[in-house]
């Protein structure tokens, strides 16, 4: 049963129950504020009735709070009892301090059952509705706003920080695409203008000299290709590559220039360099 203080306190709805007349005094503003009932361990509550029954009360029923103010342990003590002669125990020391006063001074203060409990301590609550727990109320309600607002200023901030990461999110997707564009078009540049540009000659020196037997590695590294274009290079020009195997595994792969592979060779390294491409660029 909910103790929202801007909420009819459920046992009020109930129908057959001594609470039910309240429904419409506390909807036309009497306060009322729910508390656990103190002290269930020491007196009748939850001991064997006459009927064999534990003794406890039902959710609704009527009690009955009793100012103790000679109680030796608290001045503020109010007692609380069912059907008049069981006692069930005592308010809280912290509500019995915010209505004891206005008890004396003769406020008006009703009671009932919100929630029987399960016979342990601590497991009742009581329904508190009348003029003496007017101050209590107020402190409820200030509460349950605060809280309120806590939650929404929350939410606000979670709400803020979500959009606030979806539009990090958003921006840095829309900055990596412009990068990209940007890259594309430099690369596209960089293509077009290198695409013109005279074939820059090659020292032949480097070249391995005619009639010579070389490795395909030393081709690679002369013209600066991979050895695997190398080869292509020399079967361009017709030159036999010789494979020298040990087993299933080639130990060396020669061929003998000509000058039919040093021209190919000195076309292929004169021509502009490979495409630019937009994963370098970025």
């Amino acid at each position: 049963m909910s103790d929202f203080p801007f909420e009819l306190p459920g046992v009020v709805l109930l129908e057959g129950v001594d609470a039910a007349i309240e429904a419409d005094r506390i909807h036309a503003g009497e306060p009322w504020a729910g508390c656990e009932i103190a002290g269930l361990q020491f007196y009748d509550y939850s001991t064997e009735g006459l009927d064999g029954d534990p003794v406890r009360p039902r959710a609704g029923d009527r009690l009955v709070l009793v100012r103790a103010p000679d109680n030796e342990h608290d001045g503020n003590a109010v007692e609380v009892w069912w059907r008049n002669d069981i006692r069930l125990g005592h308010l809280p020391r912290g509500v019995a301090r915010e209505v004891a006063p206005h008890m004396d001074a003769g406020a008006p203060l009703r009671a009932y059952v919100i929630d029987p409990g399960t016979g342990e301590a601590w497991t009742a609550r009581a329904l508190l509705v009348g003029p003496a727990v007017g101050d209590l109320h107020g402190k409820l309600i200030a509460h349950a706003t605060a809280q309120a607002l806590d939650e929404w200023r929350w939410g606000e901030r979670l709400a803020e920080m979500r959009r606030e990461g979806d539009s990090r999110i958003r921006a840095e997707r829309f900055e990596k695409r412009l990068k990209l564009a940007r890259a594309a078009r430099l690369a596209q540049a960089v293509n077009a203008f290198s695409a013109h540009l005279p074939p820059e000659p090659i020292d032949e020196a480097r070249l391995p000299p005619a009639g010579k037997c070389v490795e395909l590695f030393d081709i690679a590294h002369a013209v600066g290709c991979s050895r695997s274009t190398a080869r292509r290079l020399a079967e361009r020009a017709g030159a036999r590559v010789q494979v020298s195997m040990r087993g299933w595994h080639a130990t060396s792969s020669t061929v003998v220039v000509t000058d039919e592979l040093r021209t190919v060779l000195a076309e292929w390294a004169s021509r502009p360099r490979r495409r630019v491409t937009v994963t370098e660029l970025v």
